[in-house]
């Protein structure tokens, strides 16, 4: 029997962004300049390594998001390179791609804003 364990850690961060809609007359209901606080779940899947009995350190998976975050938080979404339109889905997709080439134990990355009690999970399939 194949044993895969998930295992995660968080981290928050704070930025603004505004989703300007072109084909909208008014520019659509979020184009103002507006700002949440996020919180973010990094998933790892895989089986324990041999020798170390655990998935990836977690202080090695701390230190790495904590690069991430530093970039993130208290950003303008809308200016960071790569993103596109700063939306849930995207900003998803930006923390992958950003986090795959170190991380291929990757699994899900899961974006929450409390605040507004809606969030995103993209999962490898």
């Amino acid at each position: 029997m194949t044993v895969l364990f998930e295992v995660y850690r968080e981290f928050c961060f704070e930025a603004a962004h505004a989703l300007y809609d072109p084909d909208h007359p008014t520019g659509g209901k979020y184009r103002n300049l507006h700002g949440h606080s996020f919180r973010v779940r990094v998933t790892l899947r895989g089986p324990r390594q041999d020798g170390e009995e655990w998935v990836m350190d977690l202080g090695k998976l701390g230190a790495r998001l904590q690069q991430l975050r530093e970039r993130l938080d208290h950003s303008f979404l809308n200016e960071l390179e790569g993103l596109g339109k700063p939306t849930l889905e995207n900003l998803c997709v930006y923390i992958w791609n950003d986090l795959e080439p170190a991380l291929p134990a990757i699994h899900e990355v899961g974006i929450f804003r409390d605040t507004c009690n809606e969030g995103c999970v993209l999962k490898k399939q």
